[in-house]
């Protein structure tokens, strides 16, 4: 099981300090948030991270089209990967928060799906068509001249149609539905369609779940420490679709929904009273050392082979720092 962190770099101390305690502590890669004024530009962060490690997967979870032209994030992504010699991954989605904190509207999914093919020409070595402008109405062919190629794409994908898209075009899904087993087989049979759709093995599309972490000595603490930070990843999960959520949790999950104040501070946004049991199992891995390692050995013996970790941010370095301690040396 390849065990990645997530999180945001708002200073290069901080970004480089936790990549070196992540390839410190057997965390297999880091990725960095793309979240126009409230973050470091993740690119410059991951070229320098690569500078300090040597192992660490380095990629972007994750980064858009609505700030970033595809090509752009082409040249951007084989950069770094000669830069780490042929580490890094590149994350998209259409667009979310720092998207709508400025204004901005999401990448429609059919304008994120040309765009992602796009992308995979270029960082597979293949030429694509562009216009020529008014005046010559011919197209032109051009290729990427730079760089290290091939790059893995992940696209972070929830929805029944996103999934699809990543079964026909990306490498990888970051599956922000969270850790939940029956969740996983849906999103694996959504996936496989959009792959048989194009031609595609559905085994080649790795599925990279992903959630919050925490970890202490007593269980229900550490599940504390994640329960308002959960929320934001539940919300945005379920504005998609509840079809994923068991009959007997549906009213719950309503009621958290309906108590969801996106316009306040991120720990601000839920009474923590609404988060229920079931959304701190399904978004989290959180517990006791053993609970954390039961978990994630549940996940690979669902043939799970990634899993994307975020720890609190008031607490990250703390609780990446007890994973390496007491967590990953049972794994």
């Amino acid at each position: 099981m390849e065990l990645n962190l997530h999180g945001s770099a708002r200073t290069i101390a901080e970004a480089v300090q936790r990549a070196r305690s992540a390839e410190a502590a057997g965390f297999d890669g880091i990725f960095f948030a793309d979240s126009q004024l409230s973050s470091l530009d993740p690119f410059q962060v991951l070229a320098l991270c690569a500078t300090q490690t040597t192992r660490l997967r380095l990629g972007t979870a994750v980064s858009n089209m609505v700030y970033r032209d595809p090509s752009v994030l082409a040249n951007s992504a084989v950069t770094v990967n000669e830069i780490s010699q042929g580490r890094a991954v590149l994350g998209l989605g259409t667009g979310d928060g720092p998207v709508y904190s400025l204004g901005r509207s999401a990448t429609k999914l059919a304008e994120f799906e040309q765009g992602l093919r796009t992308i995979r020409d270029l960082v597979r070595g293949k030429s694509i068509s562009v216009p020529r402008g008014k005046e010559r109405q011919a197209e032109g062919r051009v290729n990427l001249r730079v760089g290290k190629l091939p790059v893995p794409i992940y696209i972070s994908a929830e929805g029944p149609r996103s999934l699809r898209v990543a079964g026909r075009v990306a490498d990888g899904v970051i599956l922000g539905s969270g850790f939940d087993l029956r969740v996983l087989d849906w999103a694996r049979e959504q996936v496989a369609e959009g792959a048989r759709e194009a031609g595609r093995d559905p085994s080649e599309i790795d599925i990279m779940p992903a959630g919050m972490i925490a970890v202490d000595d007593d269980g229900p603490r550490a599940r504390s420490l994640v329960r308002s930070r959960l929320a934001n990843r539940a919300h945005h999960n379920f504005r998609f679709t509840l079809e994923t959520v068991p009959p007997d949790e549906v009213a719950g999950v309503k009621r958290f929904m309906a108590g969801f104040d996106i316009s306040k501070p991120l720990e601000e946004r839920i009474d923590p009273n609404l988060v229920t049991d079931y959304l701190v199992q399904r978004f989290t891995i959180a517990g006791t050392p053993q609970e954390c390692v039961q978990r994630v050995r549940e996940l690979a013996q669902a043939g799970v082979r990634r899993l994307l970790l975020t720890p609190p941010e008031a607490i990250y370095h703390q609780v990446l720092q007890a994973w390496g301690c007491k967590v990953i040396p049972q794994l």
